[in-house]
């Protein structure tokens, strides 16, 4: 009964999302409210109690919020100011080939835009530049949609790696080696998706080498930052690197040969990428410096009607304010923006756009982020989460972790978001590897990639695909060429996990 009790929050989730077609908000309300219901009647914490794990929630939303409005805010001034079209028009320029464009424009330059904005921007940049190159709408659109979904872990400014340190207990260094590793194997898988999806068996014959040379180096810039603890530009600077490389080896392949001259309008190439160079040099710089001036949040511990003592929980949202996401975007803004003025490219009227913009774009995902993480607090203090964990463990057993990735797909696929994934699972994937005895680090990485590669066929980016794409009503065609993609995918790296795990886990 107190698993049935337990699953209950999530199914009503999952009803409200993929039954009653409900926006995310209102889905992650019921739920909420079902969590809530579920918590005050069996686990009876009080009012004090309750009170408590909600804030925790809360407190844990707004860490990952502020990083989800700055990467929007940086995405719309870069768009505004037409940055991002000197940006699109130079790739075609650089590279001529059709094949290697669209991998460029379909796995890595969309993985590139991951690094920054995530939440459907590489789909909405990249499929139709892709479209307007002369590209298949379906095509593009899923190619975009599978080509960056490894990314999806890395990128905005590395919200999702913030989610799963959140709700976890384990070493966040020890997670992010082991996603680097399970980004890779992703990084693979998806870099051949896309081959097949331009020419089928051909396509992979062809593509194969590019694939495995980029992701060598792709995933080798992965680990590098993860040994480095640069988290909040790990997908940023290796969609970078990769798009280095791939022009590395186009331009070996074409020694001699005459070039077009760069487009440019009111800003040239270099003004335009100005905002993605000062995040790395300030990532980096704040790095080396290493400031300690840090914001942390308090709460205190709590005893249940039932007996079940919460322990208090100091600097349980924690983080150094130079070296936060958040700030590190706002101040390669303002930088930027401060140029893009004199440059006559930004005004008042732009700006107006760019900040009515953001908050459009951002506030129906906040308020479902809210509803989500205060949800998971809650389910992670009542035990709730405990009690599924167990339930799987014990119906899965020693193959729990090839089964792991499909459950943070299950989230990523409902919730439309790696980071609510990483929120809903996330702690549930800790306790599971815990109670197998097994490294709860690689259990908590394999969840956030497993996840990563199921936001490329959730039904909302999917839909936003289809739009981007033109192609709505159509988005059953999309799913022809991704489903069985990541799903294999999956498979894959449940069968890594599984590897792993027996040897070194």
């Amino acid at each position: 009964m107190m698993t049935i009790l337990s699953f209950l929050p999530i199914l009503a989730l999952l009803l409200c999302l993929l039954l009653l077609k409900m926006p995310a908000g209102k889905a992650g309300a019921v739920a909420l409210i079902t969590a809530v219901t579920v918590c005050i009647f069996t686990f009876k914490p009080g009012v004090v109690g309750l009170s408590i794990s909600m804030a925790k929630g809360f407190g844990l939303a707004m860490f990952v919020i502020f990083i989800i409005w700055g990467a929007m805010f940086l995405y719309n001034l870069v768009k505004e100011v037409g940055a991002l079209q000197v940006i699109n028009s130079n790739i075609s320029v650089i590279v001529e080939d059709r094949f290697l464009q669209f991998i460029l424009l379909s796995w890595i330059f969309a993985s590139f835009l991951q690094g920054i904005a995530g939440f459907g921007v590489p789909v909405i940049v990249a499929t139709p530049i892709l479209i307007g190159m002369g590209f298949d709408p379906v095509a593009s659109a899923a190619a975009v949609l599978v080509g960056h979904s490894w990314s999806i872990s890395f990128g905005s400014m590395g919200s999702s790696i913030s989610a799963i340190d959140m709700v976890t207990e384990a070493e966040l260094h020890e997670i992010v080696f082991y996603m680097a590793i399970f980004g890779t194997v992703a990084m693979v898988v998806t870099g051949l998706t896309v081959c097949a999806i331009y020419d089928g068996k051909k396509g992979l014959i062809k593509g194969l080498p590019y694939i495995l040379i980029l992701s060598a180096v792709m995933g080798a810039t992965l680990l590098l930052l993860a040994a480095l603890d640069m988290t909040s530009v790990m997908g940023l600077i290796s969609g970078l690197v990769g798009m280095f490389a791939l022009l590395i080896v186009y331009n070996l392949q074409n020694r001699g040969k005459e070039r077009k001259p760069f487009y440019k309008s009111e800003i040239n190439l270099l003004e335009a990428v100005l905002p993605y160079i000062l995040i790395i040099c300030l990532s980096v710089g704040f790095f080396i410096i290493s400031p300690q001036l840090k914001i942390e949040l308090d709460f205190p511990g709590y005893t249940s009607m039932t007996g079940v003592v919460i322990e208090p929980e100091e600097g349980y949202t924690s983080f150094n304010v130079l070296k936060y996401p958040f700030c590190i975007i706002m101040m390669a803004s303002l930088l930027s923006g401060i140029l893009y003025w004199k440059k006559k490219v930004l005004n008042k009227e732009i700006l107006k756009n760019i900040v009515d913009a953001t908050v459009k774009k951002c506030t129906a995902t906040t308020i479902t982020l809210v509803f989500l993480l205060v949800m998971a607090q809650i389910m992670m203090d009542s035990g709730m989460i405990d009690n599924l964990a167990a339930f799987l463990v014990s119906a899965t057993k020693e193959m729990y972790p090839f089964v792991a990735p499909y459950i943070g797909l299950l989230g990523a696929f409902v919730t439309g978001s790696n980071t609510n994934s990483n929120v809903l699972f996330g702690n549930l994937q800790e306790t599971a590897a815990a109670a197998l005895g097994v490294s709860t680090a690689m259990m908590c990485a394999v969840q956030s990639i497993g996840a990563s590669i199921g936001g490329g066929i959730g039904p909302t980016t999917v839909a936003l695909g289809a739009t981007a794409a033109q192609v709505v009503g159509q988005e059953s065609l999309i799913y022809k060429k991704t489903l069985v993609p990541i799903i294999i995918g999956a498979t894959v790296l449940g069968f890594c996990n599984l590897v792993l795990i027996h040897c070194f886990g």
